[in-house]
């Protein structure tokens, strides 16, 4: 008897007894684990991100979020302060679905509250990646449980999660699901979740252009109408780029009084807006090229890559998705290599194609259909599979791999929030500053217009006239003259108070207590006119 007609014949061997019955475990606790591992996965980052943000870890910029739900509530629609060019959020981007967190944002009124929803929104991805995963290794749902896993510890997504604000995560997670629409064939819940991730950052529409063309590459054939393909594919790839090009064109330098779309600037080695950076790539190719594929672009593709075994490389179209945000990312000049890291929030509309072209790849391998297959050397019975329990097989031992690699990864790789968190949780010099700028703080009328340390920026109350001080090259120094109280860091990273001392020493600006790190001065001097297009605050 060969060995084939011998397994054929004996089917229920000990070990494939044991190994059944623990699929078969593994398929009744299912839904209870994976609501364990999003549970944990949400306490564990929002326990951090709260650590973050009461022990002044976090800067200035989630205000640009939060400000203008606050303003909002209190009757001034997105209005802002913190940028010189524009009165409104919408001059510097169309975020909109924040004002869809509105009504959680009312309950509470606290950076927290933004905090938690994007937790549990980051933790939303997990549930899309292991439905995909679910039907496309059907009969077992240890993969895909797995999946979800290895999505939640993949630290570019801790690391997005815990960096501030990012309204990409919520995009992110619509997207995976308007996936899982797509591959059910599910218009409507389709055009629901592109809907909801149109309403984050600008960048997502150009996702949805690029999901529109994989859209159209999937649905070409099958029993779908010619309708319903275009609802899939072609509606996407208009309604994206149209999106992204009326945002960019018309609707954010009418906010913004003419200015160009902000982010433009991180392209400026190519040239001053669009057309000129356009001109540059077209006229210039080889120089652009030798900079985009340069060694620190290839770095961010590994590091980006290996901690998935390098399996979304197995189901490349899928990665047409990814093109965009990526090419965005590749392009952006020397003075915005945080662009190319897994430490900002720069990757999080990458990320989510990875694992759903690991998904696919994994899928493809396990049911015995992979183009690898098809390879002279790769031999034929390699392609059997002994019925649902062999294809898990296969499919546990590849994500088990990938999740080997991607704790490697978390163990290796510095800094990440999580181990920060773990040695200076209970640092007391944290505490002291937390208490010097509260005392400081509530010395402030709750009204009045105030300059603030990017560290102490989310713990002094919201208000309508809020600054960055000293400024930035994204936040305007000169709006210093707008604020009526500043609240510096004599001992911060970057020489403040050098700056204190300038306004002090005008005569102009009197101290009003000094409180550890911190030094609270008020003007005093006479009236003067704001370089912002808000006006003088009143």
């Amino acid at each position: 008897m060969t060995s084939t007609a011998f397994r054929a014949a004996t089917p229920h061997r000990p070990h494939h007894r044991a190994w059944s019955a623990v699929l078969d475990q593994c398929d009744r606790a299912a839904f209870g684990l994976l609501c364990l591992a999003v549970i944990g996965y949400v306490v564990v980052i929002f326990t951090v991100s709260r650590w973050q943000l009461d022990t002044l870890r976090m800067g200035f910029d989630p205000l640009v979020y939060e400000q203008p739900l606050w303003n909002t509530l209190h009757g001034r629609l997105a209005e802002q302060s913190a940028l010189d060019y524009a009165r409104s959020a919408f001059g510097q981007d169309l975020f909109l679905f924040h004002f869809v967190l509105l009504p959680f944002y009312a309950i509470k009124q606290t950076t927290a509250t933004l905090l938690l929803l994007q937790t549990v929104a980051a933790a939303g991805g997990a549930v899309a990646i292991y439905l995909l995963a679910r039907d496309l290794i059907p009969g077992r749902s240890l993969p895909a449980l797995l999946f979800a896993v290895g999505f939640l510890v993949y630290l570019p997504l801790e690391n997005v999660n815990t960096y501030e604000l990012q309204p990409r995560l919520f995009a992110a997670t619509f997207l995976l699901f308007a996936f899982w629409c797509l591959t059910r064939r599910n218009l409507i819940g389709y055009w629901v979740c592109i809907g909801f991730a149109l309403l984050n950052r600008t960048d997502t529409a150009l996702v949805v252009a690029a999901l529109g063309v994989y859209g159209l590459l999937t649905t070409r054939s099958g029993s779908l109408s010619r309708r319903r393909r275009f609802g899939f594919g072609g509606l996407p790839l208009i309604v994206g780029l149209g999106y992204w090009l009326l945002v960019v064109f018309v609707i954010v330098p009418a906010f913004s009084s003419g200015t160009q779309f902000s982010y433009l600037q991180n392209y400026d080695w190519l040239g001053v807006g669009v057309p000129e950076i356009a001109r540059t790539i077209i006229t210039h190719p080889l120089p652009v090229l030798r900079v985009v594929l340069g060694a620190d672009r290839w770095h961010y593709a590994w590091i980006l890559l290996y901690p998935l075994a390098l399996l979304p490389l197995l189901a490349p179209r899928v990665l047409v998705i990814a093109l965009p945000p990526f090419l965005i990312n590749l392009f952006s000049g020397p003075t915005y290599a945080y662009q190319r890291d897994i430490f900002h929030q720069y990757p999080e509309l990458i990320t989510p194609w990875l694992w759903v072209a690991a998904v696919l790849a994994v899928a493809s391998i396990a049911r015995g259909n992979h183009w690898l297959y098809r390879l002279p050397r790769v031999p034929r019975r390699w392609r059997r599979r002994s019925g649902r329990d062999g294809r898990a097989a296969v499919a546990v031992v590849l994500v088990s791999a990938m999740l080997v690699l991607t704790l490697m990864q978390q163990t290796i790789t510095e800094p990440k929030r999580l181990g920060v968190f773990l040695r200076h949780h209970d640092d007391v010099r944290d505490e002291n500053r937390v208490q010097s700028v509260g005392i400081l703080s509530d010395l402030v009328p709750v009204d009045a217009p105030l300059a603030v340390t990017n560290l102490a920026s989310l713990q002094v109350p919201v208000r309508r006239y809020l600054y960055l001080f000293p400024g930035d090259k994204f936040y305007d120094p000169l709006l210093v003259n707008c604020a009526t109280y500043v609240l510096g860091d004599r001992r911060g990273d970057h020489n403040e108070a050098t700056d204190l001392d300038k306004l002090i020493v005008t005569g102009q600006w009197q101290v009003v207590k000094v409180q550890g790190d911190f030094q609270l001065i008020k003007y005093i001097g006479p009236a003067r006119s704001c370089p912002s297009p808000l006006g003088v605050p009143a």
